[in-house]
């Protein structure tokens, strides 16, 4: 991938050293004060309102952000504890009420959300036997949705309750091949595309009912992606030079993705879909930069800006994009920094590296990068998404112990 894959290696840097503490937890955290007490404390000149992803007695604490919707509501999961069948179970965060979403059958091993609408829908799977089977969850209720393969998984899911799914018959382990999307309307499921040695995955879909696929050949083939619109593709992005992938599609139809055309340009670029017109941008003062990357939880959002990386000299650098004005967000004073979502508003929350060498969130807002400390009584934090609201949702960790996950309210 030229640049793509020297960008995979700087990228593991910054998530591990921060993701790695406080990814998906194991055990409750122990952590100074009662589970579900709000902190208030002071970090970057503001005050910190810290609230967390738990009911308000501190029970069923959510262990990991998946999703978050216009309204502040997030989807995560809860460990249920040993012996639970699943033992780690989809629910959904609302207002200091936690909801867990059950599976549609008995005996699961796994049941996993992946993604929330605006009405709280949920979008995932459940697995039995080793088989995933699509699922959305209607005020709390599951519906299996059947597209006539062996295997499926719901990737996308919009405010209309439009489902993408993607699916395949043949058990093969690590190199199967999701060869099918659907979109599932009500009761109505319309196959998207079905394409024999590649594997397709459903990346989006907007509003408007268009879906967002990305393909790819196993065991590292050339990428692709299309834009679907009633039973037909609106567009194809093959001919985009390099195509390294998608990374979203916003309520007007426009994609922004990564590339590495050979040109002898700088690699990789960001190339932008949007009025059927197709332009490639770099990062500040012509750096290389990203925008697909699986820890940017939003990369677009619906005005059109979007998020990204760029290898500078000094670093890498999260950048905004928004009605053609670039803006260097820059670091918290070291050489490390990743954005992990934008909301309409042009907020962009993240992880920096510190001048000591530390890590720690940010939230960048009017021209201010603020610091985010960790809450009292903890030594780390990291983030994970930012809200239409304003809000970072992200954890806060000590040494030896579970993550623990807030929204955290910078005022």
């Amino acid at each position: 991938m030229g640049g793509g894959g020297q960008r995979v290696g700087r990228r593991a840097l910054v998530a591990g050293a921060v993701l790695g503490v406080s990814g998906l937890a194991a055990a409750p955290a122990r952590a100074a004060g009662r589970p579900g007490a709000v902190r208030v404390y002071r970090s970057g000149g503001h005050t910190v309102v810290a609230r967390p992803l738990a009911n308000s007695d501190g029970s069923n604490a959510l262990v990991q952000v998946r999703d978050v919707n216009r309204a502040g509501q997030v989807l995560g999961m809860i460990d249920a504890g040993e012996g639970a069948t699943p033992r780690w179970p989809s629910a959904i965060w609302a207002d200091g009420r936690v909801t867990v979403l059950p599976s549609p059958v008995e005996g699961a091993a796994d049941c996993g959300a992946t993604r929330l609408n605006d009405r709280g829908q949920a979008a995932g799977y459940y697995t039995v036997a080793g088989r995933e089977h699509a699922t959305l969850w209607t005020g709390g209720v599951p519906r299996v949705l059947d597209i006539g393969t062996a295997y499926s998984r719901a990737y996308a899911l919009n405010a209309a309750g439009q489902v993408a799914v993607r699916g395949y018959d043949v058990p093969s382990g690590e190199t199967a091949t999701w060869n099918t999307v659907c979109l599932v309307d009500g009761q109505t499921v319309t196959t998207v595309e079905a394409l024999s040695g590649r594997s397709l995955a459903a990346v989006a879909v907007n509003d408007r009912g268009e879906v967002l696929v990305a393909t790819s050949v196993p065991q590292g083939g050339p990428h692709g992606a299309f834009l679907w619109r009633d039973g037909a593709v609106v567009t194809d992005f093959a001919g985009v030079p390099g195509l390294q992938g998608v990374a979203g599609l916003d309520a007007r139809g426009d994609v922004v993705g990564d590339c590495n055309p050979p040109d002898g340009g700088p690699n990789p670029r960001v190339f932008r879909w949007s009025g059927g017109a197709l332009s490639t941008l770099t990062g500040p003062d012509g750096a290389p930069a990203w925008v697909s990357d699986p820890t940017i939880h939003r990369a677009l959002n619906d005005t059109g800006g979007f998020v990204g990386v760029a290898t500078t000299s000094t670093g890498n650098r999260p950048f905004l994009w928004s009605a053609g004005t670039l803006t260097d967000i820059d670091t918290l004073g070291g050489r490390l920094a990743y954005p992990v979502g934008v909301n309409d508003a042009r907020q962009v929350a993240g992880v920096s590296q510190r001048a000591d060498g530390s890590y720690g969130a940010f939230l960048w807002r009017a021209g201010e990068l603020i610091d985010l400390a960790p809450p009292p009584g903890f030594d780390g934090i990291s983030a994970d998404a930012v809200t239409e609201q304003g809000d970072v949702l992200g954890s806060a960790y000590t040494t030896g112990s579970a993550a623990v996950y807030f929204r955290f309210t910078v005022r």
